[in-house]
């Protein structure tokens, strides 16, 4: 159980790391491409979407291997 937990919090903590820098990259980019508001959010959300299934995909894999 241990294992799951430090898991799902690393892959949660690399997840909300790269969405820090995301946001600011895309915020850049939409602020100087002149978008609408509703591209940086679609983007970001779906940034979110792919990270969550990436963090549930990765820790099911690994409770399989630690059982």
């Amino acid at each position: 159980m241990n294992k799951i937990v430090t898991l799902i919090c690393y892959n949660l903590g690399l997840w909300g790391i790269l969405g820090f820098f995301v946001t600011i990259i895309l915020g850049f980019i939409s602020c100087c491409a002149n978008l609408p508001v509703q591209v940086f959010y679609t983007s970001l959300i779906s940034f979110a979407a792919i990270g969550l299934a990436a963090t549930t995909f990765c820790v099911a894999r690994g409770c399989k291997k630690v059982r």
